[in-house]
């Protein structure tokens, strides 16, 4: 039966996409220690190889060689059971999991060390090229309910909302970002926060819904470049809010104009090469909206 329902995922995706490619624009990228690239012949990262893991699980295949890939991923832990970042460490403890089993140090500690520390995430620094100044927090706050160790704090929402701004949307000193909104409403519901009382939070985001697909960087900023992340992080946001976007077929038909010929998807609608985090974006946005149809 499972079988006869990852056929049917496919042949939905291939109603708005060209999937088949797509398996072999991943597959060709894992290198010999396991680990994958988007980009052929430079070395695997654990952003990759857990973008690749994803792409293929929607697309119901089987990675390939995997028990090399858990090898390099374990490799990724240093000896005293920390990692290069939180990131690392978070797509790490996800890709293992979905490979069926767990990094070989307890990861817990450092997590809440980094969870814990100012300099991280108390300060929430913008960086002009970081997805959001939210970010890390949701990572670590996700990477410990996957541990099984959930985070209970009354200081941590406290910490969120104080980036909210008199819009409704989430960013240190006014700077607004769909994937900082996203971030903070994910946060906020790992913590167990009400999210329904965030109604000017959803306005904003109805606010940069583009009628033709996609989303704004800015509310009503409806100009030509559109960025895949930014519907996928306004998609998830808007699933976190238990709401659907108003233009599903627009954003179906959108989603396809960002694949390129290897199969892969591109950041921008008008030109780029394919990465593994956008192939990923794609997928994930057409199977938030595919539901939404029946």
């Amino acid at each position: 039966m499972e079988a006869v329902g990852e056929e049917r995922r496919v042949t939905d995706f291939d109603k708005w996409i060209r999937a088949s490619p797509i398996v072999g624009y991943v597959t060709q990228r894992q290198n010999d220690d396991g680990g994958y690239t988007f980009a052929q012949w430079s070395e695997s990262s654990a952003q990759d190889t857990y973008f690749a893991l994803e792409i293929l699980k929607m697309l119901g295949v089987q990675p390939l060689r995997s028990k090399s890939t858990i090898n390099f991923l374990k490799g990724l832990q240093h000896s005293d059971g920390s990692f290069d970042s939180v990131k690392v460490a978070y797509y790490v403890t996800r890709s293992l999991e979905e490979l069926g089993t767990t990094p070989e140090r307890g990861v817990e500690e450092y997590v809440l060390l980094a969870q814990n520390s100012a300099s991280r995430l108390g300060s929430f620094e913008v960086n002009i090229e970081a997805a959001s100044d939210v970010e890390t927090l949701y990572l670590s706050l996700e990477t410990l309910r996957l541990l099984g160790k959930p985070t209970e704090s009354e200081a941590l929402p406290e910490l969120i909302l104080n980036l909210r701004n008199n819009d409704g949307s989430f960013g240190k000193s006014g700077y607004s970002r769909l994937a900082s909104v996203y971030y903070a409403l994910a946060s906020l519901k790992l913590l167990g926060y009400n999210l329904n009382s965030l109604e000017s939070t959803l306005k904003w985001i109805r606010a940069c819904e583009h009628p033709s697909g996609g989303f704004a960087r800015f509310p009503k900023d409806f100009d030509a470049y559109l960025i895949l992340e930014d519907a996928y992080y306004g998609l998830k946001a808007l699933e976190l809010l238990g709401e659907t976007c108003q233009h599903i077929s627009q954003n179906l038909q959108l989603i396809g104009k960002f694949q390129n010929g290897n199969g892969g998807f591109r950041r921008s609608i008008f030109l780029g090469i394919s990465t593994f985090e956008d192939t990923f974006y794609a997928l994930s946005s057409l199977e938030t909206l595919l539901p939404m149809l029946h």
